[in-house]
């Protein structure tokens, strides 16, 4: 990923607090980059039932998701850090599957 790319990716925090009026540990607190990578770039694909259906299912542990979402990153031309790959793979974990390993 281009520096450009990282800087600009965590400005957006920032940028988002300041339009919000939060303080930037509040902000920390309360912005899910995981969620906001996921809403911003494969929610329009990826629909809650995309993670619901039979074969969402067989994913059966966090390294295989975490392996799906690297995949599709590279899929999509995201080129995402390991960090947003992460970010992302925890939160399709709390909102859709529930994996403990």
């Amino acid at each position: 990923m281009t520096v450009i790319k990282r800087v600009i990716r965590r400005h957006t925090v920032v940028i988002v607090a300041a339009l919000l009026g939060i303080s930037g540990s509040a902000a920390a607190e309360q912005f899910d980059r995981g969620q906001a990578l996921y809403e911003n770039h494969c929610q329009a694909c990826h629909e809650d039932w995309a993670h619901k259906r039979e074969q969402a299912r067989a994913v059966g542990s966090l390294d295989a998701l975490r392996a799906r979402v690297s995949g599709w990153s590279v899929h999509s031309g995201l080129d995402w850090s390991a960090e947003e790959i992460d970010d992302v793979t925890s939160y399709l974990n709390r909102r859709f599957y529930k994996l403990t390993k």
